[in-house]
């Protein structure tokens, strides 16, 4: 992950129990949810939903915590590949 990391930009609220909507800033721009099969060996799955990206497709995580950070690096490199910096950055 190349650029400058966007902190604090990027959070998660809960929604149902065992899904999360993925916020950047006040806006939601994905999801965090359990798979139909819960037992298998990616039982969570995340999906984000940003102008241009290359694809908005379910993606598989082991757990919330590795969905929540893979999440963030792709939002951070879309970050950076649009050279967006939250308020305040120079």
């Amino acid at each position: 992950m190349g650029g400058e990391l966007h902190e604090g930009v990027v959070a998660f609220r809960p929604l149902t129990p065992g899904r999360e909507a993925v916020m950047l800033g006040r806006v939601q721009v994905g999801e965090i949810s359990p798979t139909q099969n819960p037992a298998g060996r990616f039982p969570v799955c995340f999906r984000l939903n940003l102008p241009d990206c290359s694809s908005q497709a379910w993606r598989p995580a082991r757990t919330i915590a590795d969905a929540q950070r893979q999440a963030i690096d792709k939002i951070n490199d879309w970050l950076n590949a649009a050279d967006l910096r939250p308020n305040g950055a120079a």
